[in-house]
C-alpha cells in the first residue's frame, strides 16, 4: 500500500532543483546583472500605478471613494519612474532602508535580552544575533551594494546546499517507497 507521505517524493526533488538553480543564479549575480530585472520591475510598477490612477479617476466619475486608490497610483508611478531612471540611487536608498531596519531589529533584540527576567539557555544566541544584525545594518548603511552582493553569495551557497539536501532526501523517500512496495509483509490492496 502506497502511503501519502512517500507518494510525492518527486515534489521534493523538484523543489531541491529549484533551490539549486536559484543558488547558482545568486552565486553568479553581480551589480550589472541586477539592472535589467529591476528596470522591468520599474516598468511593471509604472503600469500598475497608471492602472490604479485610471481606476481612481473612474471612481471620481462614479462618486466613489478614491483617495486610497489615487495615492497608491501616484506612489506606484513615482516608484516605477525612480526604478527606471534613477536605478543606482533608488537601489542604494532601498538597501539603506534595509540597513536601518536591521539596526532597529538588532536594538529590539538587545532590549529584549535586558528585559528578560528569567535566565534562558539561549540568551547568548539572541545576544550574538542582535549584535550581528546591528553590524549588518551598519555595513548596509555605509557600503550598501558590496554587502548586498556578499549576502547574495552567502544565500546562494546556502540555497545550493539546501537544494542538494532536498534532492538527496527525495531519493531516500523514493527508496523507502520502493522497499515498502516490495515488502511481502505489507498488506497490499487486491
Amino acid at each position: 500500500m502506497e502511503t501519502k507521505r512517500f507518494k510525492n517524493w518527486w515534489f521534493l526533488a523538484i523543489n531541491g532543483l529549484i533551490f539549486i538553480l536559484f543558488g547558482f543564479l545568486l552565486l553568479y549575480f553581480n551589480q550589472e546583472s541586477l539592472k535589467t530585472p529591476v528596470q522591468y520591475f520599474g516598468i511593471l510598477m509604472l503600469a500598475v500605478g497608471a492602472i490604479l490612477l485610471l481606476a481612481g479617476i473612474n471612481n471620481i466619475r462614479k462618486d466613489k471613494s478614491t483617495a486610497l486608490i489615487m495615492v497608491e497610483g501616484i506612489a506606484g508611478i513615482a516608484i516605477g519612474l525612480a526604478l527606471i531612471f534613477f536605478l543606482q540611487p533608488t537601489g542604494a536608498l532601498f538597501l539603506m532602508l534595509i540597513g536601518i531596519w536591521a539596526i532597529i531589529i538588532g536594538i529590539v533584540q538587545l532590549v529584549l535580552i535586558v528585559n528578560i527576567k528569567r535566565a534562558l539557555a539561549n540568551k547568548n544566541v539572541l545576544l550574538i544575533n542582535g549584535l550581528l544584525t546591528i553590524a549588518l545594518g551598519i555595513a548596509l548603511l555605509f557600503n550598501p551594494f558590496a554587502w548586498a552582493i556578499f549576502m547574495g553569495k552567502i544565500i546562494g551557497i546556502c540555497s545550493v546546499l539546501f537544494g542538494a539536501v532536498l534532492v538527496y532526501f527525495s531519493f531516500v523517500l523514493r527508496s523507502v517507497k520502493n522497499m515498502e512496495n516490495n515488502d511481502p509483509y505489507v498488506d497490499k490492496p487486491k
